[in-house]
């Protein structure tokens, strides 16, 4: 048939074709639905277990040939040993048993300031100056008192020379004789609360406060013009001749630590300055907002060359409980509540052992309970191991 004759075809043939094309369609479409709701996803295929390495909540195994083996090395746990602990930091304080708080006797205005932060002093030595009105008050009740001492001598010595010549009778010298002792009584109180100022004497309205003992000036809070009264504490003079150097330690790093612990101390910024000695005091009270305890050493400062507030490095000698053992620091791993290593048990075999560690120095660290000498302890790798018991859970 030529091309002419094809295009000529008669309408119903045309027809029938479009039907059939149709038709067609029509039953592709309803085969495709049909797989569309019999069509179910084929299930996901399980998760290989690697290669040479098997877990559960216990332990975990490598065989031998396994290549978690280039990250694990393992070592002996060995017989723990006296030794000095880290280098903790501590401050340089003043000894509180040689300070001296110095405040004002009486509420006034500061007139002068006679010594600076840092001063030595004698004891004795004025220190500050206030102007109140209080000493008025007390230096004229003392002469009050001296003029009533004196009136009642007079009195008594007058009635004694008439009771000696008869003429009063001697009830008069008694009355006489307990008068003038209340005077004097008068004068001695007055006298006495002058002399508890503890001050030097100045103007009627002006006291001068004094140093109560020899040191230097460790704190100053006080200044020319200054309303003060007796709560306040103005200056603060220690005796330098020895310090404090006080350590903050957390609670489990401060166990074992007492008061005849030997301490050595260290401070870069004095080339040669090193000290041994014992631990004076170690607070029994926990600092609620640090949760730290204070641990304190007495150390000699004859020369004044440790000052108050600067820092020092202060270290501990530890002597490890019977049966303690000694392993890698690295070893530990610890899920935030407990601390735990990984022991060999048998060949490729691995088990989780809670343990009871101290604080880590120079890389080792002393576990007091849950491992024994000679015990082989994972001391790389141990996050390794703990990552495929976490993933089988």
């Amino acid at each position: 048939m030529s091309a002419s004759q094809t295009t000529n075809l008669p309408a119903s043939s045309k027809s029938l074709g479009n039907s059939a094309l149709a038709l067609l369609g029509g039953l592709v479409s309803a085969l495709a639905m049909l797989g569309a709701t019999t069509f179910h996803p084929a299930p996901p295929r399980e998760i290989e277990k690697k290669l040479g390495i098997e877990a559960n909540g216990q332990g975990v195994t490598l065989s031998p040939g396994a290549p978690q083996w280039e990250s694990i090395r393992v070592g002996s746990a060995l017989s723990a040993s006296a030794g000095w602990t880290d280098a903790y930091p501590a401050r340089f304080k003043v000894d509180e048993a040689r300070a001296a708080r110095v405040g004002t006797p009486l509420a006034g205005r500061v007139t002068r300031v006679l010594v600076e932060l840092g001063d030595p002093v004698k004891a004795g030595a004025p220190l500050f100056s206030v102007a109140s009105g209080d000493v008025a008050a007390l230096r004229s009740e003392q002469q009050r008192a001296q003029v009533e001492l004196a009136a009642a001598k007079e009195k008594h010595e007058r009635i004694q020379s008439m009771v000696t010549a008869h003429a009063l009778p001697g009830k008069d010298e008694l009355e006489a004789a307990a008068q003038l002792h209340e005077s004097e009584l008068g004068l001695k109180l007055a006298n006495a609360k002058l002399a508890s100022l503890r001050v030097a004497t100045g103007a009627d309205n002006e006291l001068t406060v004094v140093a109560p003992r020899d040191g230097v000036v460790v704190k100053k809070n006080v200044l020319p013009a200054q309303q003060v009264t007796s709560d306040d504490s103005l200056l603060e003079v220690a005796d330098l001749s020895d310090v404090w150097a006080v350590a903050e330690l957390f609670e489990a790093d401060a166990q074992g630590i007492g008061t005849n612990t030997l301490a050595h101390l260290t401070r870069a910024e004095l080339p040669g300055f090193s000290w041994e000695g014992k631990v004076d005091a170690v607070s029994s009270v926990v600092d609620p907002d640090a949760h730290t305890v204070s641990v304190r050493v007495v150390v000699p400062n004859l020369d004044h060359r440790l000052r108050p507030n600067t820092f020092v490095e202060m270290r501990f000698q530890q002597h490890p409980a019977p049966g303690a053992v000694e392993i890698a620091a690295s070893a530990l791993v610890s899920d935030g509540a407990e601390k735990y290593v990984y022991v060999q048990q048998g060949a490729g075999h691995f088990v989780r052992r809670r343990v009871t560690a101290g604080s880590s120095n120079k890389n080792r660290v002393v576990v007091t309970s849950g491992l024994s000498v000679g015990d082989q302890v994972v001391e790389e790798g141990s996050a390794l191991l703990d990552n495929e018991i976490i993933l089988t859970h």
